[in-house]
């Protein structure tokens, strides 16, 4: 029997050595995928686009191992709180505290009255945009909700944003304060805030007027307590400040403030705890590993193993990195090591239990619900037309509260863009990212405006919305060569208030041949041409203005898909591609073989393929160049001087004039900063890519194509931006429907700051 369990003991560890587990990698680091896969190695590449991704392949079994930061392990706890286990935490080897970090309030040792006591004081604060223990917004602000409640008040006048109120209700609540750093993401409402309320800024040395930094005089420096270092400054701040004071800070620096550059006053301070009691700092106090109480504890980075391996990788992994230390040689196990876990100064200590994520932060740390969570302002419902959208959002919802990003947001799910844009006109939703094709349907039918432009890599050809003109190189050999020619011929649209059409309205009033005072574009366009197809003129959804004029002349060039028998009109409006032969792009040039059109208009983002796709000769058609003159040679290839439209491809649409439209914009802001490409990925508190595909699929939210976001102004410095806003100029003078870009935002924010000592706000207790 003995020898009998010995050989299935060996049997196991063979099996087990000789398996192969699946480790999530950027798909960027190619190097390190390239390092594993060699002989021996038992870890193979898994490539994710982000650790969002890896957290989702680790719950269906795609993936075995996976890396998390302190933040993203909260966010799995939220999403995914039973699912896959945590296998062990990721440390420093001069850290053995089981916390990442803990946020304390120091005080006097004289101070009374717990949380309340702290009104009228003088308040210091690491500041806003500190890294040393990589602080989300949340943490940053945890005190201040705590003791303002700046995230709880009641009827706030129309227009402010919530740093505004944030910001507001802090200058009531402390005399003096140094809280440096951005107050917003939004530079402008930035300066703004901190020129009307100085006195947050006042504590943080002589030359304090941008509020950036600490300025003071720290005197000599003093090892093991860096002199610029956030939380020492503030601490400093504190005791030069004398009584009524308090810091709210590390304990960790706490610590290293009290014992290497100040042990002589430790027992003159005390740590305020949530529920108002006090703790001196005696030196058992401040020797402790762990603070008597914090305001926020957080755990530590996870490596997390899916629920059906967790035990078998965490046996391995004991074996890959014995003392859960670096082997610190030329192995695979080395190089997964660094790979992953980090250098030489890192260790992993292993869970034994074994816990779900949502087991192993709550004793922790947990955040409240984020439907059962006060917020001044509602959140903001962004609309998704597809569930894996709706998958997206609702992490991007999960992060971004995790973060403590306001105002929140909520996710819901319609069948299509017009639904979406329909439901935001009803006030049933308040933002969707749109493309620009239906930039015209969005401000003239739904009476929407812009609140962001999407910018686009550069280096992408189908990044933008480049639109052309193009004839029959037949008709422009029978005097068809200026756009004056075209009136009374039919033409061909892929969309009725598309870009397209757009840009060709524009283009006619350019020339002059349509009128400027027209603002009447389905009168503009169906009396120029005798004939036209324009899916869609007739549908409801794209009906884009209250006019009289019969728009059936837009549809008589369109062609069913299929033959119509019997004694039947062949004549078809639709906008889709499996009624209308002659919808879309690749519809457009199908519509302009027909013997009976001479022009089209349309996006040349692939033309090339729907010519081949259709059979088509790119040489049977020559380019109506915006200048008036055709292209030199006939064929499909079109610089952009001879584009009638070179613009950006989407842009983030809300309600007109929405008194919350500061807010979401200084939110996406906040997305764009977070989530990203302003911050590299090893430099995020959660690794959710907004800009990229998700869970393998492409274009969710946001194309892929997509960079950041951009103001929609005319005066923008990206090009495809401003072309895009003076696109649209002439409806704007027609509709009064002038975007709030930069001048606008400025302009709201000035007026809320007065607003301010205007009104009354009662804050909930």
């Amino acid at each position: 029997m003995a020898l009998r369990n010995i050989a299935v003991l060996f049997l196991t560890v063979g099996l087990v050595a000789g398996q192969t587990y699946r480790v999530c990698i950027p798909t960027t680091d190619r190097t390190l995928c390239n390092s594993l896969d060699r002989d021996g190695s038992q870890a193979t590449c898994e490539p994710v686009e982000s650790r969002i991704d890896c957290a989702l392949r680790l719950a269906r079994g795609s993936a075995d191992i996976g890396v998390f930061t302190e933040e993203e392990t909260l966010v799995l706890g939220q999403q995914q709180p039973n699912n896959n286990r945590v296998i062990a935490t990721i440390r420093d080897v001069s850290r053995t505290e089981p916390y990442a970090f803990e946020a304390v309030a120091i005080v006097s040792n004289s101070h009374s009255g717990g949380l309340e006591g702290l009104r009228g004081g003088s308040y210091c604060h690491p500041g806003l945009d500190q890294s040393d223990q990589r602080w989300s917004p949340r943490v940053l602000r945890t005190l201040e909700q705590a003791v303002a409640r700046t995230n709880r008040c009641t009827d706030p006048p129309p227009g402010r944003t919530s740093e505004e109120l944030e910001v507001d209700q802090l200058s009531q609540f402390f005399s003096a304060a140094c809280r440096p750093g951005p107050w917003s993401v939004n530079a402008t409402v930035d300066a703004n805030l901190k020129q009307q309320f100085p006195s947050l800024c006042s504590l943080c040395g002589p030359t304090n007027a941008s509020c950036a930094a600490y300025t003071l005089d720290m005197g000599v420096s003093v090892a093991g307590a860096s002199n610029t270092n956030r939380h020492i400054q503030a601490l400093e701040c504190m005791r030069t400040n004398g009584n009524g004071s308090f810091a709210y800070v590390a304990w960790q620096h706490a610590q290293e403030f009290f014992t290497a550059r100040n042990p002589d006053i430790a027992t003159a301070y005390a740590v305020l705890c949530p529920d108002g009691s006090t703790q001196t700092l005696t030196s058992e106090v401040i020797n402790n590993r762990t603070a008597p109480c914090a305001f926020v504890r957080q755990p530590w980075s996870t490596i997390v193993a899916s629920t059906a391996t967790a035990a078998e990788v965490q046996q391995n992994l004991r074996a890959w990195w014995p003392n859960g230390a670096n082997p610190s040689d030329n192995s695979w196990q080395a190089t997964l090591f660094n790979g992953i876990v980090g250098g030489a100064s890192a260790r992993v200590f292993f869970e034994d239990s074994l816990p779900s994520p949502a087991n192993y932060t709550s004793p922790i740390r947990t955040i409240p619900a984020i439907d059962a969570t006060a917020t001044c302002l509602p959140a903001r419902r962004w609309c998704t037309i597809s569930t894996l959208e709706q998958t997206k959002c609702s992490w991007v919802r999960a992060s971004a509260y995790s973060l403590g990003l306001e105002p929140p947001i909520s996710c819901q799910q319609r069948p299509n863009i017009l639904e979406c844009l329909n439901d935001i006109r009803e006030d049933r939703a308040d933002f969707v990212t749109s493309k620009s094709n239906y930039g015209y349907l969005a401000r003239q039918h739904y009476q929407l405006s812009p609140v962001k432009l999407v910018q686009n890599s550069r280096s992408s050809s189908s990044a933008f919305s480049r639109v052309a003109a193009f004839v029959k190189e037949s008709s422009a050999q029978n005097n068809v060569t200026r756009f004056e020619n075209l009136r009374g011929t039919k033409a061909c649209f892929p969309e009725y208030g598309g870009i397209a059409y757009v840009a060709f309205v524009r283009t006619a009033q350019e020339r002059g041949i349509i009128s400027p005072s027209e603002c009447d574009y389905a009168r503009a366009v169906g009396e120029f041409f005798d004939g036209a197809c324009a899916p869609g003129a007739l549908d409801a959804a794209h009906a884009l203005s209250q006019s009289s004029f019969n728009a059936t002349t837009l549809c008589t060039a369109c062609r069913p898909t299929v033959t119509i028998v019997g004694n039947y009109s062949d004549f078809t409006c639709t906008w889709d591609y499996s009624t209308n032969l002659y919808y879309g792009n690749n519809g457009t040039l199908s519509c302009l073989a027909d013997p009976t059109t001479s022009v089209a208009f349309l996006q040349v983002q692939n033309i090339q393929a729907h010519l081949n796709q259709l059979g088509l000769d790119g040489s049977q058609f020559r380019a109506l160049c915006r200048n008036n003159t055709l292209a030199a040679t006939t064929g499909v290839n079109v610089d952009n001087n001879c584009l009638l439209a070179y613009v950006v491809d989407a842009e983030v649409v809300t309600r007109r004039n929405d008194p919350l439209t500061n807010a979401l914009a200084i939110l996406l802001e906040n997305l764009d900063l977070y989530f990203g490409y302003i911050a590299e990925s090893g430099a995020q508190l959660i690794n959710l890519e907004i800009f990229s595909p998700f869970d393998g699929v492409s274009d969710l939210l946001f194309k892929d194509t997509a960079i950041g976001l951009t103001e929609p102004s005319a005066t923008s410095s990206n090009e495809p931006a401003r072309n895009y806003m003076e696109l649209f100029q002439h409806l704007e003078s027609c509709t009064g429907a002038a975007a709030p870009g930069i001048a606008t935002k400025n302009f709201y924010s000035i007026f809320t700051i007065v607003l301010m000592s205007l009104f009354t706000r009662f804050v909930v207790y």
